[in-house]
């Protein structure tokens, strides 16, 4: 930030201690392939200041770190090392890929950024084993993995192609985006000791950048989910809204959604507000816009929880947020107990409708250990859906939601309504 200490320093004059944190330049030709993150919001990545222009990647009044101070280095490690103190056991390394930044270049990936993230993940490890660092990189899984180094980077990070997959895979009442997404060809193989996040919304807009993303992927999320214009981020890169705005406030949707994001491989993160189906806020925005004097439609999605109003809406059994809260509660509690869906194996399946052809209506694949197996059968379409698996049921199978399975015993066919989704322990 700009008001940060050092950056008040550092602007008081070229012999100040603090202007080597920071990247300041007498012209803006430096680092001019790295590209304009912040479409339509900001023009430029240098912004002027006295004689000089200082680098940014985002936000002008967000001044981007010099890396190649070691100072710099230093003060950042003593920053880990301050939280860790406070009880702090995970940091998100935010915008990991443009950390280092080298003239003709996009600045993106670059070798001496991981070689940042190795001295970060070795002081954790140094002084407090078992503190999570999670990778922040809007970037291809291919490039993704890399931050997972050998077992000496970061632990973790978002699988940021899979949300907007999850939404086309709605759309088009398809499973194939999101068959495809998780395929080899697409998700490398992660290291024993790494693992991905994974996310149905956050405190950004659902990102549809085209580094995962193709620009026919990028015009039809755009089209199904932007349902008001002003929820447009970055000229189409993107959509400022909550999850239930998205599913248009529809509980069986919603929930939908969370049994694909609970039951496929990662670690599943849940945005605060979403359990209940909190909706965008529009105060929160404008006051925002206010105090920024920035035009971020992302601010929607944030702001606070009117805990009264919430209690109150809890409480009764008909409202929109007692519906959705007992969905995916009812989901969290199962899904806690069951190994399987941690860190088992997942195997595909195909369902066939009644006349032989492929259902792709259905998403259907088991996750397993060793010790159990679960089949998880959903319905991504609006209509009813009939499914025919080659397995054979079995009288000890039990559905996990208690509901009554729509089973054939004899011809292994099925029917879900309509977003329906089912959890069977075989």
């Amino acid at each position: 930030s700009e008001e940060h200490p050092w950056f008040v320093e550092a602007k008081k004059g070229k012999s100040n201690p603090f202007r080597d944190f920071y990247i300041w330049s007498a012209n803006t030709d430096l680092y001019k392939d790295a590209r304009i993150i912040f479409k339509g919001m900001e023009t430029s990545n240098w912004e002027p200041a006295d004689d000089e222009y200082f680098f940014h990647r985002f936000f002008s009044f967000q001044p981007d770190l010099n890396y190649r101070n070691p100072q710099v280095l230093i003060e950042m490690a003593k920053n880990l090392l301050f939280w860790l103190e406070k009880g702090v056991d995970g940091f998100r390394a935010d915008a990991i890929p443009y950390l280092w930044k080298e003239d003709g270049t996009n600045c993106e990936n670059l070798p001496q950024t991981h070689t940042i993230v190795k001295f970060f993940r070795a002081t954790l490890d140094f002084v407090q084993p078992h503190t999570l660092l999670l990778a922040e990189a809007c970037q291809k899984p291919i490039e993704v993995v890399k931050y997972f180094g050998d077992g000496d980077e970061c632990n973790a990070g978002y699988h940021f192609p899979l949300m907007p997959q999850i939404y086309k895979a709605l759309a088009l009442e398809n499973s194939e985006p999101i068959l495809y997404t998780l395929s080899k060809q697409v998700t490398p193989e992660i290291p024993d000791n790494a693992q991905w996040f994974t996310f149905l919304r956050c405190h950004d807009e659902l990102s549809l950048e085209l580094v995962y993303v193709t620009e026919q992927d990028r015009a039809l999320i755009h089209q199904n989910y932007c349902h008001d214009p002003q929820w447009d981020f970055r000229k189409g890169e993107g959509i400022s809204a909550r999850l239930a705005e998205l599913m248009k406030r529809n509980p069986d949707k919603i929930a939908l959604t969370y049994s694909i994001m609970l039951t496929l491989p990662g670690t599943p993160i849940i945005y605060y507000g979403d359990e209940y189906g909190k909706l965008n806020d529009q105060a929160y925005y404008e006051e925002q816009i206010r105090k920024t004097k920035k035009d971020d439609t992302r601010f929607l999605v944030r702001g606070k929880i009117d805990w009264e109003t919430l209690e109150n809406n809890l409480e009764n059994p008909n409202s929109f947020a007692s519906q959705v809260f007992h969905k995916i509660s009812k989901m969290v509690n199962i899904r806690k107990d069951i190994k399987a869906l941690g860190r088992g194996q997942i195997e595909w399946l195909e369902a066939l409708k009644p006349d032989g052809t492929k259902n792709n209506s259905l998403l259907v694949y088991i996750r397993k250990t060793n010790e159990e197996r679960f089949l998880i059968i959903q319905n991504l379409s609006s209509s009813k859906q009939e499914g025919r698996l080659a397995l054979q049921p079995s009288s000890t199978w039990k559905e996990l939601f208690d509901n009554p399975l729509d089973f054939d015993q004899n011809l292994q066919t099925f029917t879900l309504k309509p977003f329906e989704y089912v959890w069977i322990r075989m």
